[in-house]
């Protein structure tokens, strides 16, 4: 079996191989949020986050840990409890904003 120069190294300081799953999923709702927020839009853009936040709680409740990857971080009780967390935090701070 042959190991790439990084696999090897990876494996001796103990880092992880695991593949990083349905990550990308995140990064389309970030995109998403930016662009709203480029556009002049801060309510939009905090209920894109919270959104992006809770789709992400979501698949990480409901996919198994391989296939979770990047989103697999602690147990997964504790990474939705987080997201959630999170998503509603971002979605209470953009209701109640004041713009104007």
């Amino acid at each position: 079996m042959s190991r790439t120069p990084g696999e090897s190294n990876r494996r001796e300081s103990g880092g992880s191989t695991q593949p990083l799953g349905v990550w990308w999923v995140g990064v389309v709702g970030l995109v998403v949020a930016g662009v709203l927020l480029t556009s002049s839009n801060l309510r939009a853009y905090g209920y894109a986050l919270g959104a992006t936040l809770a789709v992400l709680a979501l698949l990480r409740a409901v996919l198994p840990t391989g296939r979770a990857g990047g989103l697999a971080v602690r147990s997964r009780v504790g990474d939705v409890i987080t997201l959630l967390l999170l998503a509603g935090a971002t979605v209470t701070v953009a209701a109640t904003l004041r713009l104007g």
